[in-house]
């Protein structure tokens, strides 16, 4: 693991690799400033442990700032990949067919009321929705596009999900599903349950190691870093369109 000045661990470097897409603009400086203030927190922790001369158990407060480093790390791949999604899947319906397949099973789920969520439209409302609209392809994209960032990705599933919707198998994301369960188990603890562990002996909350949380954030910095790359690698130069007559077939064969 990299080591900071004076010998302290410290969370990986982005690569710095300059995007070729300006539809992918966005979503480097969401991963740029995650990156900044999870780096921040960790040196917060580094500081706050060398002011009491490193010694014994690490305090809450000092715990604390390890969760508060892996919460950020998760916080800004969400941010990054919803980002991802309104920028960059108009462009990638024309140049992907997994994608342009991914909505159009979307479409399809809609029209017959098979799709999930709070705020699903009816399968005649969301046609309705469709054929008033001045562009039919645009708004379909529009209604895929909320319902891929209407929540959290709060699960290894999920981020499998919305990649997938980005045409990306899970093996191009360069993670191990396993280890993501693992690092999205202990987000979700932090987040949903304060890290609370009400069986401990002395201490009610779970005490985490340093280099396990240093791990857990690298492991979903470097997902971001890869999922924007992959993204950025498919994108076209300039944006095609579908043809009209595409959207009138998938509209007939739904109904």
């Amino acid at each position: 693991m990299a080591q900071a000045g004076g010998g302290e661990p410290k969370l990986r470097e982005l690569t710095n690799r300059p995007v070729s897409s300006e539809l992918c603009q966005n979503a480097a400086l969401i991963l740029k400033h995650a990156h900044d203030s999870a780096s921040a927190l960790l040196k917060a922790f580094n500081l706050a442990k060398a002011g009491r001369g490193k010694r014994g158990m690490t305090t809450d407060e000092e715990q604390d700032l390890l969760r508060a480093m892996v919460v950020m790390a998760a916080a800004g791949l969400d941010a990054m990949a919803k980002q991802l999604i309104r920028d960059t899947l108009p462009a990638l319906v024309g140049v992907e067919a997994s994608v342009k397949d991914g909505l159009e099973k979307f479409v399809v789920r809609q029209i017959r009321g098979e799709a999930e969520g709070v705020d699903v439209l009816t399968g005649g409302k969301f046609l309705g929705r469709i054929l008033a609209a001045s562009s039919h392809q645009t708004q379909v994209i529009e209604e895929y596009i909320k319902e891929l960032t209407g929540g959290s990705l709060q699960s290894a599933e999920e981020l499998v999900r919305t990649a997938s919707a980005l045409g990306i198998q899970p093996q191009g994301l360069g993670v191990d599903i396993k280890i993501l369960r693992e690092v999205f188990g202990v987000r979700n603890k932090i987040i949903h349950e304060l890290d609370m562990n009400l069986e401990g002996d002395r201490r009610k909350r779970n005490l985490r190691k340093q280099k396990d949380m240093i791990r857990f954030a690298n492991v979903l910095l470097q997902l971001a870093e890869n999922l924007r790359d992959q993204v950025d690698k498919r994108l076209p130069v300039a944006t095609p369109v579908l043809l009209g007559d595409d959207w009138l077939r998938i509209l007939r064969t739904a109904t």
